[in-house]
């Protein structure tokens, strides 16, 4: 039996890296060079995601002594940020838009291979590590895939100001429902415009904002990955 979907609002959510930048997850600054990743619930397939992109920088994962349930990764680093600081103060230029995208899609490939992935991304949710690593620390937005698809039982937040959601989960009415895996991809495209151009997609047309890279490397993935044709979208030279 299907039954109505409305949107959900969640006020609990923070961009503040100091504290919880997602639910169930904290960052803490050990030491000058030295951080930790704190999940309050165990969730070895997206403690690996993260780890994947960490592995060059002395990062180990140990479980709590408090209890069974709790998990840290720590890892060495220069800098740890919010994106959105970075978006703020016009920080993401062509290059390091490239290395978010590559990111973010290496972090989504690990998840895959468990039959899992993130149905879409929130900027108040990925922090930069060295001006040169992007992640999604939020395992609320990781669903299980099955046939190529998320299937959807319970109403979600659509209402997130940051939040990158495809035109396939935007026109949902009804649940359950299954989005193709894709819907990733174009996230991660309207994501990327949103830090280079400081605008949504809802309120300008593809075509028009990516004028200013017209016919780069970059402007050819973004209209790949933002193709309305969901199974047709793909990030290409990764």
């Amino acid at each position: 039996m299907k039954e109505s979907f409305t949107n959900v609002t969640d006020s609990s959510r923070s961009p503040s890296l100091s504290l919880r930048l997602a639910p169930k997850v904290t960052i803490n600054k050990l030491s000058e060079y030295k951080y930790q990743l704190y999940l309050f619930k165990e969730n070895n397939v997206f403690l690996e995601s993260v780890f994947s992109l960490l592995g060059n920088s002395g990062a180990s994962i140990t479980k709590s002594a408090i209890n069974n349930y709790s998990i840290s990764l720590d890892f060495c680093a220069h800098s740890v940020k919010p994106l959105s600081y970075y978006q703020e103060h016009g920080l993401i230029d062509y290059h390091l838009a490239i290395s978010m995208m590559h990111s973010l899609y290496k972090q989504q490939s690990v998840l895959e291979k468990y039959n899992c992935g993130f149905y879409c991304l929130d900027m108040d949710d990925i922090i930069v590590i060295d001006s040169s690593i992007f992640i999604c620390i939020n395992p609320s937005l990781i669903k299980d895939i099955r046939d190529k698809h998320f299937t959807f039982y319970s109403p979600f937040s659509r209402a997130s100001k940051h939040g990158f959601f495809s035109p396939e989960i935007m026109a949902l009415n009804f649940i359950p429902a299954s989005i193709h895996l894709n819907c990733f991809y174009y996230s991660l495209g309207a994501l990327a415009v949103y830090c280079l151009f400081g605008k949504k997609l809802d309120t300008a047309s593809v075509s028009d904002l990516l004028k200013p890279i017209a016919q780069t490397k970059l402007y050819w993935m973004l209209l790949k990955s933002l193709t309305i044709d969901c199974e047709r979208r793909t990030l290409i030279y990764f």
